[in-house]
């Protein structure tokens, strides 16, 4: 078994970190100017205000100074000004911030800072996504998802649907023609760094709206709120009516034409109308207004999405690159008829411009007496429920293809940052596969603490046994393969010099506990795991295009050690026959000595030093090689003495 070298850190990696650490810097900059601006700003609006107060009590309050009340009105639409010519400058620091936490993000991954990547949202997002039982097991095995994961290696995925759609191609089979298609187009996606730096920052943009993907396709697919209150669409465009009957009788009789008292009552009963619809808005307008906070969140969230949707127009397709399929089909979802995602979101903007009135303090003044005279939000929200008629059967496909485009953009930044990671190469699933790497590594582990090794799990009907004391490294490597069959099944490089392998669909019991509540013992809970791995690999024996890959660790430790020598014979027996590949670890070397598993197995091992430091205390040290062989030691009981545990400190104590 020949041996790699340490990886060191890469010289891709260390020059992401130093292009990273230098837009950070960049950042804080313009975010310190925006900040200087935005405090003038503030000052400016509050020196306005108060002279607008001054100006309104002096010229209303005190009798021979009504020009003054003019002064207090100018003061006043100048703070309006200032309102709305601030609004730009706080919302360029919004995207400064999230521009500035996408990059610390990028830096976090490479640092494999996991508290800083592992945050509640994310924690959240990922615990809602169903996988069936058997992906579920190997995604908590080999860490795909959850704290400290591939998934945060990999992921810069924000939305919903990106977030889902990684994890599911992480946690799914590794098949050839998708992954290969995949690597196509992240390929394509590595080189445009301020592209998808622009994406990540809009993607974030719209996961923190409460307009969130899922939330918009739920409502664009769901009933529509007035069809059951077609009088309220009615009553809008009678007050629209009304109202304008009354101010033109308001006007014409402010002029003289008409009397007094037509006048009076005509301000009455525009009072009347106002109070009604007002009225209204209070008490039926609920359910409308938590639309609005979907479909349109804020006066940013459809622009958003429509940039975002419009970020397609920099994807290579395959006019420019025939290979080019998967980003082709994505880009055409986005962009290419008049149904596409950016279409819709440009005909949602121009409903949004109108629903945005009562979100901006700038306009605010004109949205209260368009609601009051006319039921402003009921026109608002027939015109988006019949944008949702004639979009509701795209939205889904537009977001499935956002979620696809998300994922691809994740896996390109891990193209970017190791170059010196390696392109997956596939071998036929049916005939004799093997899993073979030269050089391969654990992703999960800093760069600079990486070991590396030559594996090669198959053909069908061996199996790699690996062998070796604790916490010498035969787990590590059981996951070093499996996480790097994920990593190719998503389109990424491989963390190894070389890595081959067929389509393959993973199948593992490497970390088993009991359940108390449920009365499963540790025991029980491990044949259970057994057998699922058994029943999966006989699923897969009955497809010719893929091959099952099980990964077993120090399997049935809750029984005697005869009896689990004949139990885990008979389970591997089944997977044999199953024609499934597979390595199996442990420190028992009674079990590796079994006759039957010798026949079949390529035993391995790794192994520990014992040293005397330079206060004569014994120091074991491990270098994480993997070597051939059945390993010629163990360390269980040197370990306890280390820890203090062991016959010697008993009898030192007992002296004692």
């Amino acid at each position: 078994m020949n041996e790699s070298a340490s990886d060191q850190p890469s010289e891709g990696a260390s020059a992401a970190l130093e292009r990273y650490r230098a837009q950070l810097q960049s950042i804080d900059q313009d975010q310190e100017a925006l900040q200087i601006k935005d405090r003038q700003f503030s000052k400016v609006r509050a020196i306005l205000f108060l002279v607008s107060l001054a100006f309104l009590v002096v010229g209303y309050g005190f009798d021979g100074l009504p020009y003054v009340g003019w002064f207090g009105w100018g003061a006043m639409a100048l703070f309006l000004v200032a309102v709305t010519a601030n609004e730009p400058v706080r919302e360029k620091l919004e995207e400064l911030g999230r521009h500035r936490s996408v990059v610390r993000r990028l830096v976090a991954r490479l640092e494999r800072d996991w508290d800083r990547l592992s945050t509640k949202a994310s924690a959240k997002s990922l615990a809602e996504i169903e996988l069936p039982g058997h992906r579920r097991d190997v995604a908590s095995d080999l860490d795909l998802l959850g704290n400290a994961s591939l998934f945060h290696l990999v992921s810069m995925a924000a939305t919903t649907p990106g977030i889902r759609t990684l994890a599911n191609w992480l946690a799914g089979p590794a098949e050839e023609n998708d992954a290969k298609q995949r690597w196509i187009a992240v390929n394509a996606l590595a080189p445009l760094r301020d592209e998808r730096l622009r994406f990540y920052t809009l993607a974030r943009q719209v996961a923190d709206s409460s307009g969130d993907p899922e939330n918009f396709i739920q409502w664009a697919t769901g009933p529509a709120w007035l069809a059951k209150r077609n009088w309220l669409v009615l009553w809008s465009n009678a007050s629209a009516a009304l109202a304008g009957i009354f101010l033109l009788l308001t006007v014409v009789s402010g002029f003289g034409l008409l009397t007094a008292q037509v006048f009076i009552g005509s301000l009455i009963a525009m009072g009347c109308l106002i109070a009604i619809n007002m009225g209204l808005t209070t008490l039926m307008l609920g359910p409308a207004h938590a639309i609005f906070a979907i479909a349109m969140a804020n006066r940013r969230a459809v622009s958003d999405y429509e940039e975002i949707f419009s970020s397609a127009e920099w994807l290579p397709n395959s006019e420019q690159d025939s290979k080019q399929k998967f980003l082709t089909q994505i880009r055409d979802r986005m962009l290419k008829n008049d149904r596409s995602a950016q279409v819709g979101m440009r005909a949602l903007q121009k409903v949004a411009a109108a629903g945005g009135l009562r979100q901006s303090a700038g306009t605010f003044l004109i949205y209260l007496p368009l609601q009051g005279l006319t039921l402003w939000d009921v026109r608002v929200l027939k015109r988006l429920e019949n944008w949702q008629a004639e979009y509701a059967s795209d939205v889904p496909g537009w977001f499935e293809a956002l979620g696809e485009l998300e994922s691809l953009i994740s896996v390109a930044a891990v193209r970017d940052e190791y170059p010196s990671w390696s392109q997956p190469e596939w071998v036929s699933a049916s005939d004799s596969p093997v899993i073979a790497a030269t050089g391969i590594g654990h992703p999960l582990l800093a760069d600079g603490s990486r070991v590396c090794n030559d594996v090669q799990v198959g053909p069908p009907g061996t199996i790699l046994l690996v062998t070796g004391s604790n916490m010498s490294g035969k787990s590590t490597m059981l996951r070093s393969v499996g996480l790097n069959v994920a990593l190719a099944a998503v389109g990424a490089p491989v963390c190894a010099k070389t890595f081959c392998l067929p389509s393959t669909e993973l199948a593992t019991s490497i970390r088993v506990s009991d359940n108390v509540a449920e009365g499963v013992s540790f025991y029980m809970a491990e044949l259970k795991r057994l057998k699922s791995v058994v029943d999966h690999a006989r699923e897969m024996s009955r497809s010719n295009d893929r091959v099952c890959l099980f990964l077993l660790d120090e399997i049935l430790q809750g029984t005697n050690s005869r009896e689990r020598q004949i139990a885990v014979v008979q389970v591997l027996r089944h997977l044999m026959d199953y024609q499934s590949i597979g390595a199996i670890s442990t420190h028992d070397l009674e079990l590796a000595d079994e006759p039957e598993l010798q026949s079949v197995g390529h035993a391995v091992h790794f192994r520990e030093t014992i040293r005397p430091d330079a206060s004569g205390n014994e120091q074991m040290t491990f270098d994480y090689r993997m070597r051939e062989g059945v390993s010629p030691t163990t360390n269980a009981l040197r370990l306890l003495e280390m820890v203090g545990l062991g016959e010697k400190a008993d009898q030192t104590n007992k002296s004692g």
